[in-house]
Parts: structure tokens; sequence; C-alpha cells
């Protein structure tokens, strides 16, 4: 009878048969967690720009009403109350001033109280947008004009 011999072999530690198989593939997954970490980031930091620039642009807004409110708007004619709010478009903003009464002008502004002059005092609020409609930023300025 013919004897079947069968060898069944030890696995062998030793061996470094695969180990840079093993390697590459170790290095290709470090590769590919720091390229999801790299494309995320730059996701994130593109976001945080656009509403950077979103807020920016509604700050602007609010500011360039303050200054239309200075240039424009007859304070001289607003002796009580709320004056009416001016809404523009482009770029987009709205524009309160409130009278918050009189005063003596005070010392050293070169007018007096003998010429009649008083201070009227005011409080302005702008409260601009941005032309996306994501952002809102308002602007408050206190002040006064001298007049009679």
């Amino acid at each position: 009878m013919n004897a079947m011999k069968t060898s069944i072999r030890a696995l062998d530690l030793t061996s470094e048969r695969g180990a840079a198989l093993l390697i590459a593939v170790l290095i290709l997954l470090i590769l590919t967690v720091l390229g999801v970490y790299a494309v995320t980031t730059s996701t994130l930091e593109t976001k945080i720009t656009g509403f950077h620039k979103w807020h920016v642009e509604a700050f602007y807004a609010a500011d360039a009403g303050l200054n239309y409110a200075v240039a424009q708007y007859s304070y001289g004619t607003l002796i009580s109350g709320t004056g009416t709010p001016y809404t523009q478009s482009n770029p987009q903003f709205t524009v309160t001033p409130t009278y918050l009464g009189s005063t003596p002008p005070p010392v050293g502004s070169g007018t007096g109280t003998r010429a009649g002059f008083k201070a009227h005092y005011y409080r302005t609020v702008s409260v601009g947008s941005d032309s996306v409609g994501i952002a809102n930023s308002t602007v408050e300025m206190w002040g006064y004009r001298i007049g009679f």
C-alpha cells in the first residue's frame, strides 16, 4: 500500500514574507486619513471665510447707513420722537434717528446760550444686511447737533 504523505507546515513567525505589503497598506491608510482631514479642514475654512465676508458686508452696509444719516437726514426738523426710517436697497440698510432732547451747548463748542443755540441730542440706529440675506449688523451712534 502506498502511504500518502501529508505534510503539515508549522507557522513560521520569523518569515518576512508579506511584510512589504503590510507596510504599504498601513502607509496608504495613514495617507487616506490625512487626506480626509485636509479636505474636511479646507471645506470648513471656506465656509468660515464666506460667513465672515457676509458679516463684514452687513457691517459696512450699516456703517453706510450712519454716514447717509449724518450727511442727508434733516436732523434740524426732528425735534421730537423718532424720525421716519430710511431704507435703501444697495447696500441694504435701514436708518432710524431718535431725538433725545436738548441742552445748552457743551463748553468749548464755540457757541453759547446767549445767542440762543442748543445742543440737540440724537440716537441713530442703522441696521445693515448683506446681499445674500444671511447676516445682519446693527450700528448705533449717539451725538448732537448744535442749532436753534
